[in-house]
């Protein structure tokens, strides 16, 4: 898993996601206190997002695959 990015949450708090490399599954993880917050910030700031937004848009593209696979 790779870092892509980061976030900050309503609360205030920051967020890393990392993506695999071999599926593009993406995990969250809040910045801890020995984390080099200079170094977070150099990643590219993405937009806020939740695991729900991530299934949902998985979900999306399995239907849409399903549906071009119907349709052949």
């Amino acid at each position: 898993m790779a870092p892509i990015g980061y976030f900050q949450r309503p609360n205030g708090e920051y967020v890393l996601v990392h993506r695999c490399l071999g599926c593009d599954f993406e995990r969250f993880n809040r910045i801890a206190g020995d984390d080099n917050f200079d170094l977070v910030l150099n990643l590219p700031e993405l937009p806020p997002r939740t695991s729900r937004d991530l299934k949902l848009q998985r979900l999306q593209q399995l239907w849409d695959i399903s549906e071009a696979t119907e349709t052949e």
